[in-house]
């Protein structure tokens, strides 16, 4: 296999000795994905306890750093907190360099850009939706000190550790999940860069922002189909879709450029949202691989492709009726054909075919000679349906696969990985 996603906690609690045995009954691994810094997520998501951990049931990520930096030295204006575990003398990132030292798996640590605990002139780089509110702890990629940050600390990081490949994950506007369920994160960002910049380009703001009323108002009375028609012919809201797009690949192009200014061996690939949902973040698989040619995206037919999809329908919708029709506007929406009910949904999640698409479709819109990884959901699946979603990667136009993750994963699921590799 190729690798698998690990947490600060993972390797705090457990040690690397435990995780590199766990992990090896998987089959030959190539990589580590250590998390340097955490999001404001439950481990395990969105329940359940964590099923080899010794010392804690579950762990809430806060948006903290875990690496042994001081960020205020390193760039003032802008930075990240560092969490306490790290100020009492635990670097889980040095514990893992030191436990790895001479073996074959190559760690890639794992670095959550534009959401967490962000501290200093938050206020002129953040997210406004299009209610004038401000996304907590979401930074906007046309933040003026977003990119002087990190291209920073990625630099820093890699004198420290020796690391020169990161995954760059939450390269994004924000979806609708996070700490909780909150749809207006996804008109955004109106923030005075953005806006100043869609003025320029000749995006009618005020007509744009009465779109975005107009689709609120919509769902608010839950007239579904009506909110996803307006949203494909409005004008406004397709110029918008394409800016964000715009203004994300940008943002990773000036960071990829300034960090190979401060440092040119550091290479930047990318943690990317499924293409059927990834459009509509911010994400243009066509231009974004045209700056980095490696991609793990994650297609988690069990979990609707990583979407709280059952948390958008139940925010909106009340009845069971209601949340069928929305369930199926949701995916019109995003152009997914398959013929499922929302109660087949919530018991299966997608078709296990939906694995295999997704993969299709991101070698159909990347540049030529990407490598593509499939994530793989490693928790709340059963040991049959992880094999399944293992083949179905494998059938696909993937390169390999990239499991998620190792703290969530039952032991049993180690076991099954293992088997289909021994073959």
């Amino acid at each position: 296999m190729a690798g698998i996603h690990l947490h600060p906690h993972d390797v705090v609690d457990e040690g690397p000795a435990s995780i590199l045995e766990r992990i090896g009954r998987m089959g030959p691994t190539e990589y580590l994905f250590p998390e340097v810094n955490t999001i404001f997520e439950r481990n395990p998501y969105p329940s359940g306890s964590l099923p080899h951990n010794p010392v804690r049931d579950f762990v809430q990520g806060y948006g903290t750093l875990h690496v042994a930096l001081d960020p205020e030295s390193i760039y003032a204006p802008l930075r990240q907190k560092v969490d306490e575990t790290v100020r009492s003398g635990r670097d889980p990132m040095a514990i893992l360099k030191e436990a790895l030292e001479g073996r074959p798996v190559r760690p890639v640590p794992w670095v959550n850009l534009l959401n967490g605990h962000f501290e200093g002139d938050v206020a002129n780089n953040g997210v406004v939706n299009f209610k004038g509110e401000v996304a907590e702890h979401w930074l906007c990629p046309n933040g003026p000190d977003v990119v002087p940050m990190w291209s920073r600390m990625l630099a820093v990081m890699t004198d420290k550790y020796g690391y020169e490949t990161y995954l760059i994950d939450r390269i994004r506007y924000p979806d609708w999940a996070g700490k909780e369920v909150k749809p207006s994160g996804i008109f955004s960002c109106f923030c005075p860069h953005c806006v100043a910049r869609m003025k320029e380009e000749g995006i009618p703001v005020p007509r744009l922002l009465e779109d975005m009323r107009l689709v609120s108002g919509l769902l608010k009375e839950q007239s579904f189909l009506k909110a996803v028609e307006l949203l494909g012919r409005s004008e406004r809201i397709q110029a918008w879709l394409a800016f964000r797009q715009r203004s994300v690949s940008e943002f990773v192009e000036r960071l990829a450029a300034e960090t190979r200014r401060l440092n040119p061996s550091i290479r930047l690939w990318l943690d990317l949202w499924p293409p059927s949902y990834a459009w509509l973040l911010g994400q243009d698989y066509a231009r974004l691989t045209r700056t980095s040619n490696s991609l793990k995206h994650f297609p988690y037919h069990k979990l609707g492709g990583g979407a709280d999809v059952q948390g958008f329908i139940h925010y909106f919708a009340r009845t069971p009726e209601k949340r069928e029709e929305a369930f199926q506007a949701f995916m019109k929406f995003f152009k997914m054909d398959y013929s499922l009910s929302y109660a087949e949904f919530q018991e299966r999640g997608y078709p296990i075919r939906f694995v295999k698409n997704e993969n299709d479709k991101v070698r159909e819109l990347s540049a030529p000679g990407t490598k593509i990884f499939s994530g793989v959901q490693m928790w709340n699946i059963s040991p049959e349906d992880l094999k399944l979603a293992i083949e179905a990667a494998k059938e696909s136009a993937a390169d390999d696969i990239l499991y998620y993750c190792y703290g969530w994963a039952d032991e049993e699921l180690f076991d099954a990985v293992g088997s289909l590799t021994e073959k």
